[in-house]
C-alpha cells in the first residue's frame, strides 16, 4: 500500500507526516517518533514492513520532527517537540480510549516518547525504545565528540550543504551520488532514502536546526527518569545496540540490574544506531514479534 505523505499545520507548526492505513478503520495505531535527523521519510521502509506484518490491520503514523522537514527558520526545543507530537496525535488519531496506541521512539525519539507516556497512558498499549538515548548523552563517545566539534559544525555543515547544492545543481546527479551511498541498503528502500536526503536533508536550514537540537540533547538528556520508567516498565520494550556510540558503556547491564523484570534487549546482530538505513526489516520483525 502507498503511504499518504502530506504537510499539515499543528498549532501553527508546519508538520510533515506519513500515514499508512485508516485509523478510523482500525482499533490500534502505531506512532513512530524519529530520532535526529527527524525526517519521517527515513522510517518509511520500517513502517511499510510493519504494516505488511500486521496484514494491513493497523494504521501507522510517522511524525517528522518540527523544523526538520520541511525546514523552518525556527528551531524547536525538545519540550516543544514533545508537545508537538502529542498535539499531532490528538489531531490525527481517534481520541477515545478504545483506540489503542503503540508508540515507537528511535534514539532521541525514545526520550520524547518517555516524556509522553503519562499524558497518553489511558490508551497506551505498548512503547518501544529503539536504540534509546534517554540518559547521559554527553558522556557517550559520540556525545563527547559532538560537543567538541559543535561550534565548528554549526557553521561548517550548513555552508558545505550550500556549496554542494551550488556545485551540483542537477538533482539527477545528486540522486546518483546519494544512491551510491545506499548501495548496501535493501534495493526496495533506496529510492525513499535517497529522496529524503535529496529533498529534505540537503538544506542548510534543516542542517542547522538538527544540529541545534542535537546540541540541546547534550545538555538536557542527563539523568534517566526512573520514576516514569518504573511506572510503565511493564509496557516498555528497550532495544539497545551492542556498540551504540550515543549511549554510555554499561547502560544495558545497569538497566537489567535495576529492572530485572523489564523487557530489555541488547542487539546481538551488530545493527547500527541508524538502523533505518540498513535494517528496517529486521527491527520491524522484532517489534511485531514482541506484540504478538
Amino acid at each position: 500500500m502507498e503511504s499518504k505523505q502530506e504537510t499539515i499545520t499543528i498549532n501553527g507548526i508546519s508538520t510533515h507526516i506519513y500515514q499508512l492505513g485508516d485509523p478510523l478503520l482500525s482499533s490500534k495505531s502505531i506512532v513512530i517518533i524519529p530520532g535526529n535527523p527527524g525526517l519521517g521519510g527515513f522510517y518509511l521502509p520500517f513502517a511499510h514492513e510493519l504494516y505488511n506484518l500486521f496484514n494491513e490491520n493497523i494504521s501507522i503514523l510517522i511524525i517528522s520532527q518540527a523544523g526538520h522537514s520541511p525546514p523552518l527558520k525556527y528551531c524547536f526545543t525538545l519540550n516543544e517537540q514533545i508537545e508537538h507530537k502529542i498535539k499531532t496525535i490528538e489531531k490525527l488519531l481517534p481520541t477515545d480510549k478504545n483506540h489503542r496506541l503503540i508508540l515507537i521512539g528511535h534514539s532521541i525519539g525514545a526520550f520524547m516518547v518517555l516524556n509522553m507516556l503519562e499524558r497518553i497512558q489511558h490508551r497506551l498499549d505498548r512503547a518501544f525504545f529503539l536504540f534509546p538515548t534517554i540518559e547521559r548523552m554527553r558522556e557517550s563517545d559520540a556525545g563527547k565528540s559532538f560537543v567538541r566539534w559543535y561550534s565548528t559544525m554549526i557553521y561548517l555543515l550548513p555552508f558545505l550543504c550550500f556549496i554542494i547544492n551550488l556545485l551540483i545543481p542537477l538533482n539527477w546527479l545528486k540522486r546518483k551520488l546519494i544512491s551510491y551511498y545506499f548501495s548496501n541498503s535493501p534495493s526496495s528502500d533506496r529510492s525513499i532514502l535517497t529522496d529524503t536526503i535529496l529533498y529534505d536533508l540537503l538544506n542548510p536550514v534543516t542542517i542547522r536546526n538538527l544540529l541545534q537540537m542535537a546540541n540541546e540533547e547534550m545538555f538536557v538528556v542527563k539523568k534517566r527518569d526512573d520514576q516514569i520508567i518504573q511506572r510503565f516498565i511493564d509496557k516498555i520494550t528497550f532495544y539497545y545496540g551492542a556498540n551504540d556510540h550515543w549511549v554510555p558503556n554499561n547502560v544495558v547491564k545497569e538497566m537489567k540490574q535495576i529492572y530485572p523484570k523489564g523487557d530489555i534487549v541488547e542487539c546481538t546482530n551488530n545493527y547500527s544506531h541508524a538502523f533505518v538505513l540498513r535494517h528496517s526489516k529486521e527491527l520491524a520483525n522484532f517489534v511485531f514479534n514482541r506484540i504478538h
